[in-house]
């Protein structure tokens, strides 16, 4: 069999591939979240805004600030802070 150049598979964007564009648009409206009872020192309701630097909670309560991290999982978004931050 002789080798052939296959032509280059398009995507569901076509060749110009404008969904890559939507997909790698970073959110440029920070949006608020509140994590009922999420203050690690007083277990507080913690209000979490993530931005185009990442997500940021400060509590209202006790004054504690920190920087959660945020996966999305199959079950919805997993917050988690290190235990260094706290």
């Amino acid at each position: 069999m002789p080798w052939r150049t296959l032509p280059l598979a398009v995507g569901c964007g076509g060749r110009g591939l404008r969904y890559l564009k939507d997909m790698t648009e970073v959110q440029t409206t920070p949006l608020d979240y509140k994590i009922p009872e999420g203050c690690p020192v007083c277990a507080a309701d913690l209000p979490v805004r993530v931005s185009g630097s990442g997500p940021r909670a400060v509590c209202k309560h006790c004054g504690w600030f920190g920087r959660p991290h945020i996966r999305v999982t199959h079950r919805g978004l997993r917050v988690t802070i290190n235990g260094d931050a706290a």
